[in-house]
């Protein structure tokens, strides 16, 4: 999907949208490490410091990336989908893992709060919210459930991030201790024994909609009895 910013792109041979969607690019291919203003300056075929005509700092160039991906991800509108709010937990998972997954970088770069909270993050805490004041929580323990959606969400999606930490090593020998295991190449603890040769395999995005399930029923239980207990 086009974003606003993508969508207001001139014909001018550097722009700001033009750096901010190379430096998405580059992180994309290699990780946050890998973003310098030289390194993007030669990826536009530009001289380093034109870059600062259109945005002052790294910093600041990373606000601006972290912004469009957000207005790239939006959550999608509710009305006329009488959606109740586990629907939008249920959508906001979604939504956050196929961001993720395509950009791994912005599962590091939103654990900063000066990144993840520009306009775009606003309007998802938002949506968030009023999803859960359903439940007859107030705005503030509305936007603790939401911080605790996301918790689940973001670590989850953290392998997707490795890249984005580690860059591979050809010169490293050692191998995935897991797979191993699996494939009966590793010796089990007795406890595992049962998944060696087996179909089982970890599955983030399973394992992610699992969680989110179980976090929803858990907090329904605890709203629930709270709503049930008698004022004194």
């Amino acid at each position: 999907m086009p974003s606003r910013r993508q969508q207001a792109r001139t014909a001018s041979p550097l722009t700001t949208a033009a750096i901010v969607d190379a430096g998405i690019e580059l992180a994309d291919t290699d990780g946050l490490d890998a973003l310098s203003m030289r390194r993007l300056a030669d990826r536009l075929g530009v001289a380093p410091m034109s870059l600062y005509r259109h945005v002052d700092t790294k910093d600041q160039l990373l606000a601006a990336m972290t912004e469009e991906i957000g207005d790239r991800y939006p959550y999608p509108p509710v009305a006329g989908t009488g959606w109740t709010w586990r629907d939008r937990v249920r959508v906001a998972g979604e939504v956050d893992w196929e961001l993720y997954r395509e950009h791994p970088w912005v599962v590091l770069a939103y654990a900063v709060p000066r990144y993840a909270f520009g306009p775009s993050g606003l309007a998802c805490l938002a949506w968030l919210v009023e999803g859960f004041t359903e439940l007859g929580v107030t705005t503030a323990e509305a936007a603790d459930l939401t911080f605790v959606v996301w918790s689940q969400i973001s670590g989850a999606a953290l392998p997707l991030a490795g890249r984005s930490l580690f860059a591979p090593d050809p010169g490293t020998s050692s191998g995935d201790g897991l797979a191993g295991l699996l494939d009966g190449r590793v010796e089990a603890p007795d406890a595992l024994l049962d998944l060696v040769g087996g179909s089982w395999r970890p599955d983030p995005q399973r394992q992610l909609r699992q969680a989110l399930d179980a976090l929803c029923d858990g907090l329904e239980q605890q709203i629930g009895a709270r709503a049930a207990q008698p004022r004194s």
